[in-house]
């Protein structure tokens, strides 16, 4: 299993180097960043200055490796919009986007896996039909349409919930983490938990329905698709219950799939959570990065993309290891 996993980490090491060549010729394709810096006082004099103190009149080679170097040292630049260090309004923006993206996968895998396999236990009867038009329509159902839609019933016309934001004025909670729901838990302060999950709970809903419908759909497919299998019938004509059959058996040998579908779910969460913060202004990535390509600040938008994309490939490096976890044949392969 050691070896497996070392494998695996070795594979994502020119996956990540590439990560950071692209985000690098991303700045170049972009323009000459010095209109950016100077703006309305742009002058060929004053961007030739900036050129010679940011090392931009280097060769790419050079000015690649010095990327490199600050990068993995942990800098990646300042904004042009706030003249802040990058790193320091990652650290604001990034829990709060990982809070909303967990939460929302955990709506989607707790609905989701048992839609899936009540709809493949009774494969070809109402509940299978009535369980994929509910996965039919939760996948169809535009993310901002059905968050205009909460917003306006739940939080303006019944005022159940909040329409915007992390916390209530006046509550607050001590970060650790940037996780308000688990700070607020380890902090064992109460009142600034339910808060946090009060205002977590509409824009987690509204992003889980398309992942929630897809792991349904991935669930029954792959729980079809094992029910056939010989082991299953040996189960059952030992005489296992059909719940044992089902959960000891079954679902067991079925999750693989699932937990592809699962990992790649949670990468999309994390970087395509932008028309979900917008709109319950919730102050994650997305809208940090939509407000970053508007205004030109291209310092954030490339340490956002190489977040994103780092993001990703660990994602897929825990799905992979989760296979060999699952299936030891993987392993040994």
């Amino acid at each position: 299993m050691t070896g497996f996993i070392v494998r695996r980490i070795a594979l994502t090491v020119p996956v990540l180097l590439g990560i950071t060549l692209f985000t690098f010729a991303f700045l170049k394709v972009t323009g000459d960043p010095c209109a950016a810096l100077l703006g309305e006082r742009y002058t060929p004099e004053r961007c030739e200055q900036i050129r010679v103190r940011y090392g931009l009149d280097q060769p790419p080679h050079v000015q690649y490796g010095r990327y490199l170097q600050t990068t993995l040292g942990g800098d990646l630049g300042r904004s042009i919009l706030t003249r802040r260090p990058v790193t320091s309004e990652l650290k604001i923006v990034f829990p709060a986007t990982v809070e909303l993206a967990l939460a929302a996968m955990l709506i989607a895998v707790c609905a989701g896996i048992p839609l899936g396999v009540i709809a493949a236990a009774r494969h070809n009867s109402a509940v299978d039909l009535g369980a994929m038009v509910v996965a039919l329509v939760g996948v169809s159902m535009p993310v901002f349409w059905l968050g205009l839609m909460l917003v306006y019933a739940l939080a303006f016309k019944l005022g159940w919930f909040p329409t915007s934001g992390r916390l209530s004025a006046g509550v607050h909670v001590e970060v650790v983490t940037g996780l308000y729901v688990l700070d607020s838990v380890l902090g064992r302060n109460w009142d600034g938990f339910w808060d946090a999950l009060h205002h977590l709970a509409l824009p987690a809903f509204a992003l889980s329905t398309i992942p929630a419908a897809i792991v349904a759909r991935i669930t029954r497919s792959a729980m079809l698709d094992v029910l056939g299998q010989d082991y299953i019938r040996t189960a059952r004509a030992k005489g296992l219950g059909e719940r044992a059959v089902i959960a000891r058996h079954a679902l067991a040998n079925a999750l693989l799939p699932v937990v592809t579908v699962v990992g790649l779910q949670t990468g999309f969460l994390l970087s395509g959570a932008v028309l979900t913060e917008t709109i319950f202004a919730w102050p994650g990535m997305g809208r940090w990065i939509v407000d970053a390509i508007s205004s030109n600040d291209v310092p954030v938008v490339q340490g956002g993309v190489l977040v994103f994309a780092t993001v990703f490939v660990v994602v897929n490096l825990v799905v992979d290891i989760s296979y060999a976890w699952l299936d030891p044949r993987i392993r040994f392969t």
